[in-house]
């Protein structure tokens, strides 16, 4: 059995899920929201990454745990986390930034989110209650008078819970707050499982709660056996550990002491409680928001301005139109912006909408949009008119096809109709900016 530093167990396992303290609740805050005095803690800000959670941090980034990795195209908002509906967003390619030597990774989408959480930036997280998210694993066993063991795949689900900030450590370079499986908090108390990692770790600042950290590990592996082995060890959540091991064959056993409490993490008293940890987000707050600063300037523009900014970052000069065209390709800028193509850039130019006339008499039109449209304010309509003079919208086109570029940030659809009109028709597509 491998003796002295305590720290290096914290390591070994990602979070999963919640489990509460209180018995009667197994199931409490399932895939539903907090209401009350912890009404809008942070729940409205997760999003589904992999089989994981992320928070929205800024209306284009997300934030989450390293170790979950980066091959996934997009991310979800499952209608249980906003109210309203199924969200899926697209993960811009390569754009993962990892923070430091920490566990933290931020993402960028080609979208654009509406609400996204506050930092918490002050260093006072101890003593504090947090709101923690998870979407882990629920109660296996009972362990009599010591905790649970950790349920099957089957019980892993989108949860919330509280707990209170016990302290900061740092462990290879990643500053971690933790919070033990204590009875403090009642019901509601939680500690973290296998798979609650990237979930949002939430203090209230005044009114408002704020991201204070992103799920980073917790303590699991137990042995009651005589000679502790990962062959006859157990994945638990226990608010009762004393006398029995933690550890793991790899990094050795240390068998907890019975007596006493400790915030010392060198103290093997420390670990008489099951305790959960979370990248903290103060000590990174510069570096996190040199990544999502512009996306934050950018919230607080107008349709008009984002449009405006988006020429001026082109090169162009200030007071273009949207009906103007730049680099004299034919194609206007508010139509580049449509397509996401460079407006200063002639070979770049993209027409966003063609239409052919098929042999068998229906007509398709080809439309190529920015993954942004409810971002950039833009909404799209296509128009028929017998004269060029009266023009009424098309509403009989059947969409027949809709690709997503993910490395360009823009989709192509195909829609077809069979015209009822006879004669000569012509065809426009209306783009419309929202008022400024």
């Amino acid at each position: 059995m491998k003796k002295g530093a305590w720290i290096w167990m914290t390591l070994g396992l990602p979070v999963s899920a919640l489990i509460f303290r209180d018995g009667p609740s197994p199931a409490a805050n399932t895939e539903t929201a907090p209401t009350g005095v912890y009404a809008d803690s942070g729940w409205q800000y997760q999003i589904r990454f992999a089989s994981f959670h992320g928070t929205m941090v800024s209306p284009k980034h997300f934030i989450t745990a390293v170790h979950l990795g980066a091959g996934q195209t997009e991310i979800s908002q499952p209608m249980h986390f906003n109210g309203v509906e199924d969200k899926t967003y697209t993960i811009r390619p390569g754009s993962r930034t990892v923070i430091g030597t920490t566990d933290l990774a931020i993402f960028e989408i080609w979208e654009s989110f509406d609400t996204f959480a506050p930092l918490y930036s002050r260093s006072d997280e101890a003593g504090r209650e947090l709101v923690v998210m998870g979407r882990g694993f629920g109660r296996g066993s009972e362990l009599s008078d010591r905790g649970w063991t950790w349920g099957a795949a089957a019980t892993r689900r989108s949860r919330w819970g509280r707990n209170t900030v016990g302290g900061a450590l740092n462990a290879g370079g990643n500053d971690l707050l933790f919070f033990d499986f204590s009875d403090v908090l009642g019901q509601d108390e939680v500690a973290g499982t296998g798979g609650d990692s990237g979930g949002g770790v939430f203090i209230r600042d005044g009114q408002v709660w704020k991201l204070a950290g992103v799920n980073f590990s917790v303590d699991s592996l137990y042995s009651q056996a005589a000679v502790p082995a990962n062959s006859n060890a157990f994945r638990g959540s226990l608010y009762e550990a004393g006398g029995i091991f933690l550890g793991n064959d790899a990094n050795g056993w240390n068998r907890i002491s019975s007596f006493g409490n400790s915030l010392n993490p060198a103290s093997s008293t420390f670990f008489r409680q099951s305790n959960t940890y979370a990248s903290r987000i103060s000590s990174s707050l510069p570096a996190i928001q040199a990544v999502i600063d512009p996306a934050l300037a950018l919230s607080g523009l107008s349709s008009g301005q984002r449009f405006e900014a988006w020429l001026t970052g082109a090169g162009i000069a200030a007071g273009s139109t949207a009906a103007g065209d730049a680099d004299s390709d034919g194609i206007s800028n508010l139509e580049e912006y449509l397509s996401d193509s460079d407006p200063s850039d002639a070979g770049d130019g993209q027409r966003p909408f063609t239409v052919e006339f098929l042999l068998n008499g229906d007509h398709r039109f080809t439309l190529v949009e920015s993954l942004d449209l409810e971002g950039r304010g833009l909404t799209t309509e296509i128009q028929s008119s017998p004269d060029l003079l009266t023009w009424t919208a098309v509403a009989d086109a059947a969409e027949s096809a809709n690709t997503p570029d993910n490395s360009l940030g823009v989709r192509t659809r195909v829609l077809e109709r069979t015209p009822n009109e006879a004669g000569a028709l012509y065809y426009r597509l209306e783009i419309t900016l929202s008022a400024p």
